[in-house]
């Protein structure tokens, strides 16, 4: 590994790995000036995960020069959020309703700002959230979730959003209708099989499996949400500390620099980087294949955060009363880093 990445990995599930001496070290000397510290959670779906990768960071013209890169994974964005709040971390890639929670919350002390955008979801040409049960399920259409036990990777995320718009849209309570379990992405196929939920939300890496094995599509993002974005909503961000953006602006300017290059690159050699990824993080090859990149892959095209879109789904989120209120994001973004 090039001496300009320090990494912290924490995997769970079939990604599972160990934190090594270069990640323990990245830890350790995390407070540096020049050091951005940055969380993900779903490895290549995540496309900032891609820059803890050695060959992607050997075509970054900034990193080892401007700045260094120590790359963390956590179970889930309010983890992330926890991390942005302790110290712990400067930048991260959080979702809708973790990001507009931690802003209502004060969660982080010096605020937090999007910098970026990483997707949207429920793009009518592009993958949206799917939830699958079994073959076999009594929860075969969205009517059957009713005292269903649902599958998440946690509450209190844009995960969590789409059962509890789609909840919504049917007419039913989560606190009485549902119940939730959370567990890692990785072990859904099984908690299904085993019985331990009867529908679960799989992200787009994920879907890959029980789309293969002919599991029953339940809904999808598009089915929760179509009727209210007919040209899907922006989902995932990358967002900065307020103290990262004062104490470490040039760094993170050209951590921007570097992220609109490596978004091209990724582009133009695609099978190159999901051989990368699969080697780096312990993918099968053959699944990132048949998702990133492909009509099973979110929609990426828009980088900059769109003020109207970004409204839109925070207020959705309110009226749901997924979020505690209503705020202005006009506040909470920025595109100064990737233009």
């Amino acid at each position: 590994m090039p001496p300009h990445s320090r990494r912290t990995i924490l995997k769970t599930g079939a990604a599972a790995t160990t934190v090594g001496l270069a990640g323990l070290a990245g830890c350790l000397g995390g407070d540096d000036e020049d050091t951005l510290r940055f969380n993900f959670v779903v490895p290549v779906e995540n496309l900032g995960s891609l820059l803890d990768i050695p060959e992607i960071q050997d075509e970054l013209d900034g990193l080892g020069e401007e700045y260094e890169l120590e790359v963390s994974q956590d179970s889930s964005t309010p983890d992330s959020i926890n991390a942005l709040a302790a110290g712990e971390a400067d930048m991260s890639l959080v979702t809708t309703e973790s990001f507009g929670s931690a802003i209502i919350g004060d969660a982080v002390p010096s605020g937090l700002t999007a910098i970026a955008t990483d997707f949207w979801d429920a793009h009518p040409d592009y993958f949206g959230f799917e939830i699958y049960s079994l073959p076999d399920s009594d929860v075969m259409e969205p009517e059957d979730l009713e005292g269903a036990t649902l599958g998440v990777n946690a509450t209190g995320t844009g995960i969590h959003a789409v059962f509890e718009k789609q909840l919504d849209n049917l007419g039913l309570d989560s606190d009485q209708d549902v119940e939730y379990n959370e567990q890692g992405f990785a072990t859904f196929v099984e908690g299904l099989e085993d019985g331990i939920f009867d529908a679960a939300i799989f992200p787009g890496l994920y879907a890959v499996a029980p789309r293969n094995e002919d599991f029953n599509l339940v809904f999808d993002s598009q089915d929760a949400f179509g009727d209210d974005f007919e040209d899907g909503y922006p989902f995932a961000y990358t967002v900065a500390t307020g103290d990262a953006l004062e104490e470490k602006e040039d760094q993170i300017q050209a951590w921007g620099d570097d992220y609109l290059d490596i978004v091209d690159y990724i582009e133009e050699n695609r099978d190159e980087v999901i051989s990368l990824a699969s080697d780096h993080f312990e993918i099968d090859e053959g699944q990132l294949d048949e998702f990133f990149m492909t009509e099973n892959d979110y929609y990426r095209d828009q980088i900059e955060i769109q003020d109207e879109e970004l409204q839109g789904i925070m207020d959705e989120l309110a009226d749901l009363e997924i979020l505690a209120d209503h705020f202005d994001v006009g506040d909470h973004y920025t595109n100064e880093y990737i233009t």
